[in-house]
């Protein structure tokens, strides 16, 4: 199977629409002679890649009979959460059936959980562990067993601060918030130019994610951008809701009124905004023209053509939940006596309505919805 990394690396490259930290919005300017150039390279490494992949597959399958690959993932929380599980689960069976190793799979609502499903895992003496924490500072001492097991570590997502796994492995939240922040700027130029611009920001949780992200953010974002109100969700399109509905049900019409733009840390606080949104009838004019998601899965695409909402346009960043699979896949190579680099980042793209038809015949968006 052509995993996530290297058919976003290709996909990024191909998509002339998209950029990794950030298109300006709602252009499309005509290839250069270097981006040319880079596609024609891209396409040639890609399909060596494809001829090695196929020779692989064609050969028997190095036996790794005795050896096992532990796994621990957060609980399906939310969508993204859920669809991810389904991913790492099935590419864990797929390799164990191939390569013949056993596995023990668990999943944990909160950190004590995670770190309980850790020592049970080392209990069983595996060869490797993946570890995608719930709250990273609060696996660290999970983690730090599994090191001082001498088990090499793959850690999927989330970081944890100061701490050094055999290899780390995650979505280039950086990009995606320096991205954003670009992308605001360029939409907001006139108003930016005019004076200060209302923003309402909904981040995800407590943990790296959002952290990286926000600062990203405001790292690029024009100084004129004004943050009005900080929510943290908890990931949840129902709080994200609740928390939209409770500032426009008790702030002033002033208030409501200079909020231009909303920058979130994932597609389904979106959903939640917009269906505070469509309920609003209050005193206001909503003067809302840029909604910001991240994970850009189908129901995200949906929002170009069936908001409900008129007005107001939608950018989020890739973000699939089909990445776990790499992480397992890194978690194979060490069984088989590869060595890691340190991190791996999965590059990004940018989808708003110049481009989310192209991006959904795209090979990302097809094995993310590989498993319906």
């Amino acid at each position: 199977m052509k995993k996530v990394l290297a058919v976003v690396l290709a996909s990024t490259m191909a998509m002339s629409l998209a950029a990794c930290s950030g298109s300006k919005p709602a252009e499309t300017a005509a290839a250069t002679a270097a981006e040319t150039k880079a596609e024609e390279t891209t396409a040639k490494e890609e399909k060596a890649e494809e001829s090695k992949e196929e020779t692989e597959a064609e050969a028997p399958a190095a036996d790794l009979k005795g050896k096992m690959m532990g796994v621990v993932t957060p609980s399906a929380d939310h969508g993204f959460t859920a669809e991810s599980i389904k991913h790492c689960e099935a590419e864990v069976k797929e390799l164990a059936e191939k390569y013949g190793f056993e596995y023990k799979f668990m999943t944990a609502a909160e950190s004590g959980e995670q770190s309980n499903a850790v020592e049970t895992i080392l209990g069983l003496n595996p060869d490797v562990m993946v570890l995608w924490p719930v709250t990273g500072d609060e696996l660290r001492s999970a983690a730090q067993q599994v090191q001082d097991a001498d088990v090499p570590l793959i850690i999927y997502d989330r970081l944890i601060e100061g701490f050094e796994p055999t290899s780390w492995i995650m979505g280039d939240n950086d990009a995606i918030g320096e991205g954003a922040g670009e992308y605001f700027t360029e939409y907001f130029k006139d108003d930016l130019a005019a004076g200060e611009v209302g923003l309402l920001e909904f981040k995800g949780d407590s943990s790296t994610v959002p952290m990286q992200r926000s600062n990203g953010f405001w790292k690029t974002a024009d100084k004129n951008f004004k943050k009005i109100q900080e929510f943290s969700t908890d990931w949840s399109q129902q709080k994200a809701m609740e928390q939209m509905e409770d500032f426009l049900n008790t702030k002033s019409v002033e208030e409501i009124e200079s909020v231009k733009a909303i920058f979130t840390h994932d597609d389904e606080i979106v959903f939640g905004i917009v269906e505070a949104l469509k309920n609003y009838n209050g005193p206001a004019k909503l003067n809302i023209k840029l909604v910001s998601g991240v994970s850009a899965g189908e129901g995200f695409m949906n929002l170009y053509e069936n908001s409900g909402l008129e007005g107001i346009d939608f950018m989020t960043y890739t973000f699939s939940p089909s990445m776990v699979r790499d992480a397992v896949d890194l978690g194979l190579k060490v069984m088989q006596g590869e060595t890691l680099d340190a991190s791996y980042l999965i590059p990004t793209e940018m989808i708003d309505k110049t481009n989310y038809k192209e991006y959904m015949e795209s090979d990302v968006y097809k094995i993310r919805y590989s498993l319906q």
